[in-house]
């Protein structure tokens, strides 16, 4: 998510980016070496999958002769993973980054000869680390995690057809972006910003005064659309099968991982046991807010309006967000479990509410490929939005997720992300 930052930031501090876009196969990334001869080469990765292809690429650039540093960042990436995977497969200095400033930081310590070789020699980690395996911590099971409530009542669903609207109203919208992840996350601003603006912070009052600007102007042709429908729902093992209301046959069939130790918890615990012939049900939504966003935020910065152009994708994608945050609002008040009225917006952004939401590529269900069986229940097409090959969304600044209400509903990791979530 701060790709498109660190080239702002490090373009506008004296350095060349060539930015070779996303899922980018190591076989361009050394082609784009060979022909450029960089002092560095960044990676981001905002999944748990992309992280996992760094491993490969880092591979890759080693066979191929490359020894400049890698700068590797990313929402799903840790210190961790860079240090006993990244670097080891790399075998050179492989440096991590947790923002799009400490990349700017990184990048000035390597090119100043005097601090250069200590970089160099403190990101350098050879030696791969033996982890316990999967299969250490025991057998995978079935058996539904003792932390999840089985005796709770099956909620009806408010309704099971399928559901297609524009969502007009932007300032609603807007008041549901999270600040920290719009003003920090994507634009860059140190410290907390709601504090920071509250006392009239000069930089602070700049930036919003930058983004409201691009508010303004986003105001005119933004789109936001969504698709959303409830599902019975049954649990089989580590499997959750969707059906048509009464239906005898799965409409599609999800299967998740388990947690190997610990809570040994699976998405599929928080579908209830049927209860007098009632299934339990689950939800899954699309929704989006990327139309036209690229092509407006490439226009931007053809015409040097660098600010206005990643302002723009920032937004979108936090619009984006934010619809998924009032659409499951309005999902759990449709449920029959309406938020307090008490209830802030921080208070959302940490999801203090009965239920939770999962997206397909984080730890929980990190398979994207799963992504597939939500385009076929609900076909985000209408809305605009298209499955890469790679199973990501096209256009980026899409959110989908799978619902459900069960109140003990928790985030966790499963898989290879498990040891490092834990740590």
């Amino acid at each position: 998510i701060g790709k498109n930052l660190v080239e702002i930031i490090l373009a506008n501090n004296g350095y060349q980016v060539i930015n070779l876009g996303i899922k980018v196969p190591p076989d361009v990334l050394i082609r784009a070496y060979q022909e450029h001869r960089p002092n560095a080469i960044g990676l981001s990765g905002l999944l748990v999958k992309s992280t996992q292809q760094m491993v490969i690429t880092a591979t890759d650039l080693k066979t191929a002769g490359i020894v400049v540093p890698l700068l590797v960042g990313g929402a799903a990436l840790s210190e961790k993973f860079t240090r006993t995977k990244i670097a080891p497969a790399y075998g050179e200095a492989v440096c991590y980054a947790k923002d799009a400033m400490t990349g700017l930081s990184l990048m000035n310590r390597l090119m100043n000869p005097a601090e250069r070789d200590a970089v160099l020699a403190g990101h350098k980690f050879t030696e791969p680390v033996v982890e316990a395996s999967v299969e250490s911590l025991g057998p995978v099971t079935t058996r539904r995690s003792r932390k999840v409530r089985t005796d709770l009542p099956v909620p009806a669903a408010p309704y099971l057809e399928r559901k297609v609207r524009d969502v007009p109203h932007l300032a609603e919208l807007w008041s549901y972006i999270n600040p920290y992840m719009l003003y920090g996350r994507h634009m860059g601003f140190r410290g907390d910003f709601e504090k920071q603006l509250a006392a009239r912070d000069p930089k602070a009052l700049e930036l919003f005064e930058g983004m409201e600007e691009v508010k303004r102007a986003a105001a005119e042709f933004m789109k936001i659309r969504a698709v959303w429908q409830f599902f019975e729902a049954e649990a089989e093992g580590n499997s959750v099968h969707l059906f048509a209301p009464g239906g005898r046959e799965p409409l599609h069939s999800f299967h998740f991982k388990r947690q190997p130790a610990g809570d040994r918890l699976c998405l599929s615990d928080y579908v209830l046991p049927r209860r007098n012939g009632e299934r339990d049900h689950a939800a899954i939504f699309v929704v989006t807010a990327g139309e036209g966003i690229r092509e407006r935020s490439e226009q931007a910065k053809a015409a040097g309006y660098y600010f206005k152009s990643h302002g723009l994708q920032a937004l979108a994608i936090e619009t984006a967000e934010g619809c998924a945050e009032w659409l499951h609002r309005r999902i759990r008040e449709d449920w029959g479990f309406p938020d307090p009225p008490e209830m802030t917006m921080p208070q959302r952004f940490t999801s203090r509410y009965r239920g939770k939401r999962y997206s397909f590529g984080y730890p929980a269900c990190p398979d994207l490929e799963d992504q597939a069986g939500i385009w076929k229940l609900l076909r985000p097409e209408e809305i605009g939005v298209q499955l890469t090959e790679g199973m990501m969304m096209d256009p980026e600044a899409s959110v989908s997720a799978l619902v459900f209400h069960h109140p003990d509903c928790t985030y966790f990791a499963v898989g290879e992300g498990f040891e490092a979530s834990l740590s």
